[in-house]
């Protein structure tokens, strides 16, 4: 699917209202294009409670495999709070605009995304793994 095809229709976007809280915080806390796109997938998310959502979607520290339709490439990585990432071990800032065009997206959705350097991907999830809760 093409770029422009996605311009026309938005995927689903799911949150929870604790991690809809946070990464609405997070989205105001800097002036760049991931930000800016978080914030913009946050004024149309769907607010869910836990498992309500019709299938998993990519939460804060869930690992997301995806492939950008561009390149073909498909990478795993963690999308994670900006002060826990590291792309040396596959942590994804949520702040960059991969990170943010991934965040609530379920299995099988796709997403046309202008990267900091201003090249258009366009990003399929093929799968995601919900995050571990914290051990008590």
């Amino acid at each position: 699917m093409s770029l422009r095809a996605h311009q026309h229709r938005l995927p689903p976007v799911y949150v929870t209202e604790d991690d809809h809280e946070r990464l609405t915080n997070l989205a105001g806390t800097t002036d760049t294009r991931g930000a800016r796109l978080l914030a913009e997938e946050m004024e149309r998310a769907v607010i869910v409670d836990e498992g309500e959502a019709p299938r998993p979607f990519v939460r804060l520290n869930s690992k997301v495999a995806f492939t950008d339709l561009t390149s073909g490439r498909t990478r795993v990585v963690e999308v994670v709070p900006p002060d826990a990432a590291d792309i040396d071990r596959d942590r994804l800032s949520v702040l960059t605009p991969v990170g943010a065009a991934l965040i609530g997206l379920p299995a099988g959705e796709s997403i046309g995304v202008l990267t900091d350097d201003g090249r258009a991907r366009v990003l399929i999830v093929v799968d995601v793994e919900q995050p571990q809760p914290a051990a008590a």
